[in-house]
């Protein structure tokens, strides 16, 4: 344990990081702080409130350069410091509290169709909204205090992402884009690509993704090539691309640097200089890897500082008018999840109303843990989270009857949360579980000593009854809403296929200058709500007894691939028309691959010329021979590449409905 948290507070070569030790000790510092004030002038709920404040607002911006960051501060701070504020004085207007407590699980709910963050995003502020709302925590201080109380806790949010980022502002998004070169697996380039375009788009950062991407994509060629080919060449074959594994993660290492004034032996091998390599004819997709390698290098010593071309005007606003479309509808996983939620949580807040009991404070959020809001459509281990949010609460308030004090695990445990922001933000469960052990601490110490144990069993029993509602709602849905609770694995890959390969062939067909925009924008609704309600196969296969375990891991793979190839089709077909033709090459070999082509290559793409599209052509063909081989092992082909039988591209046009 000691290790770990030296590790933690060094940078990569072992040394002291002096912004890890200042981000840690002002934590610290700033919880003792509010410990003494809020004892000295009884101001412990809005002293809660202010530090769950600076909670969500990390969780919600950082984790980018600090530019970034400080945009998402501007965006999602505001919103979040408000609920914060009002919430708690909402609760003497039950009905108005209810309604917005409804509409906001509603309505966070949607919001993963709009992206990564915006998923975060939603969740945080859920969270928020109930923790602020329904758990009574502050409701007997003005709003003045609260809202003081609310505003220092993102200012303070604010300090800490600063301190973090001051040194060295681009320094995490250097780390996301050297991930692409060694962390394999569909979807890598996608998000540091919307990271880095999220930064403002910095020319060697863009060119070090193009050539990641190129290089990604040649490698997975290899490892095709060397599924179709027998021994020793496949061999070869494997050991070329672990050469090329072990040059990219030196070449990680300088893109993580601050500067770069050179590079060691070893990142400026190849990939084929192995022994024995002159008894092999050399395989085109070699080229592929050593230029994408070529480019990274060039791209780190060179640190091209200036922005890259920008996307053309008005494709977010599109992206995110396609998204609408997509989600408000009953056919979309996503919608009836929300709705779902939605439902659950206005049952919850009448329960609570009528029990009109401190007890209830737990209740929705423990209603929340069940419905696992981000599953998208799936309500399996729910019986497994009902156990443990009533068991966990049943734990900690055994601990509180016996141990003096315990009200005190309170300021530790907000200070746990700031230090491991990281963690919460990749955790939704994580983040519910340490709220309710806030409330039950809180709300627990400010009943009288002798009604304790009267306390606690009500505080589990409420928690109960909150999974209880979730539960019942959350299945009788399944027999109102349009879904099913038994899985089609294969049905679903096949619509999402058909789906991508329409925006596919739209998106072509547009770089070639037909006009095809209603079609392109109905192409993309359809294949966002395809891929959505894939993404959200896995959840409900976790549990299910008639799928396996090695269908249930393909299926994921396949899902992370086919929305990742989703989202470089989108944002290519955004992209000024002069670069499009760039990804025509990558565009082809992507409908032959899905179609059951059998030869794996990659296609030449220009370089140095437009980065940002580049690294779209490169990451194409990745996805798609992440999809193909992760189709291949989901239908249960023994032999892939060589028994590819099932044909998914359909000859008619698809009807968007």
């Amino acid at each position: 344990m000691l290790k770990r948290l030296q590790a933690e507070l060094s940078t990569e070569a072992g040394a002291p990081d002096p912004r890890q030790r200042q981000y840690t000790t002002a934590v610290l510092l700033a919880v003792a702080a509010a410990v003494v004030l809020g004892w000295m002038f009884d101001l412990t709920g809005p002293a809660i409130l202010g530090g769950l404040t600076a909670v969500f607002v990390l969780i919600t911006s950082e984790g980018h350069s600090l530019r970034a960051d400080l945009r998402m501060f501007a965006r999602f701070a505001p919103a979040l410091t408000l609920v914060m504020a009002v919430g708690p004085l909402l609760g003497e207007i039950p009905v108005l509290a209810g309604t917005l407590v409804t509409l906001v699980v509603f309505g966070t709910g949607m919001l993963p169709a709009l992206g990564e963050r915006y998923r975060t995003f939603g969740q945080t502020f859920a969270a928020a909204t109930l923790v602020s709302t329904t758990t009574g925590i502050g409701a007997d201080q003005p709003i003045t205090t609260l809202a003081t109380w609310a505003v220092l806790g993102s200012l303070f949010a604010l300090l800490l992402r600063v301190l973090l980022g001051l040194g060295d502002p681009t320094r995490t998004i250097r780390v996301t884009v050297a991930q692409t070169l060694t962390t394999p697996g569909p979807g890598v380039v996608a998000g540091a690509a919307a990271a880095w375009r999220t930064d403002g788009r910095v020319s060697w950062l863009g060119q070090v993704l193009a050539g990641a991407a190129r290089f990604r994509a040649a490698r997975e060629v290899l490892l095709a090539q060397a599924q179709q080919t027998g021994e020793p060449e496949a061999e070869w074959l494997r050991r070329t691309v672990a050469r090329g594994d072990e040059i990219a993660t030196e070449l990680a290492t300088a893109v993580r640097s601050r500067v770069c004034t050179g590079l060691n032996r070893l990142a400026r091998a190849r990939p084929e200089e192995l022994s024995g390599s002159e008894q092999h004819e050399l395989p085109e997709a070699v080229r592929g890897m050593n230029e994408g390698l070529d480019r990274v290098r060039a791209a780190v010593l060179e640190r091209d500082t200036s922005a890259a071309t920008a996307a053309t005007s008005g494709g977010r606003r599109q992206q995110a008018l396609g998204a609408v479309r997509a989600h408000l509808s009953l056919r979309s996983a996503l919608f009836r999840h929300a709705l779902r939620c939605a439902l659950a949580v206005a049952a919850g807040m009448a329960v609570a109303l009528l029990l009109h009991t401190p007890a209830a404070s737990t209740l929705l959020l423990g209603l929340h843990v069940v419905l696992q809001p981000a599953a998208r459509d799936s309500m399996n281990g729910a019986l497994e989270r009902t156990g443990g949010a009533v068991l966990g609460v049943v734990l900690l308030s055994v601990l509180i009857v016996l141990v003096p004090h315990a009200v005190l695990l309170v300021p530790l445990t907000i200070a746990a949360m700031l230090l491991r922001v990281q963690l919460l933000r990749g955790d939704y469960r994580l983040l519910l579980a340490a709220l309710i052990g806030i409330t039950l601490l809180d709300r627990v110490s400010a009943a009288e000593r002798q009604s304790l144990v009267d306390s606690t069993i009500g505080f589990a029993a409420n928690t109960a009854i909150g999974a209880a509602i979730a539960l019942a709602v959350g299945f009788v849905s399944y027999l109102v809403l349009p879904s099913s609770l038994r899985p089609d694995v294969h049905g679903t890959i096949r619509s999402t296929v058909w789906s991508l390969s329409e925006l596919l062939r739209s998106v072509r067909a547009a770089g070639r200058g037909a006009e095809v925009r209603a079609g392109l924008r109905s192409a993309h609704v359809l294949a966002l709500r395809r891929t959505q309600d894939l993404l959200g196969l896995p959840a409900m296969l976790e549990s299910s007894e008639t799928v396996d375990q090695r269908t249930a891991s393909s299926t994921n793979s396949a899902a992370l691939a086919l929305d990742a190839l989703r989202q470089d089709l989108a944002t290519l077909a955004f992209r000024p028309d002069s670069e499009q033709a760039l990804a025509t090459p990558a565009l082809r070999a992507v409908d032959e691959l899905l179609g059951g082509n059998t030869t794996a290559r990659i296609p030449d793409v220009s370089g140095a010329r437009a980065p940002a599209t580049e690294l779209l052509a490169g990451s194409l063909l990745e996805n798609g021979l992440h999809a193909r081989s992760a189709i291949d092992e989901t239908f249960g082909h023994a032999e892939p590449w060589k028994s590819y039988t099932i044909s998914f591209v359909r000859t008619e046009r698809l009807r968007i409905r």
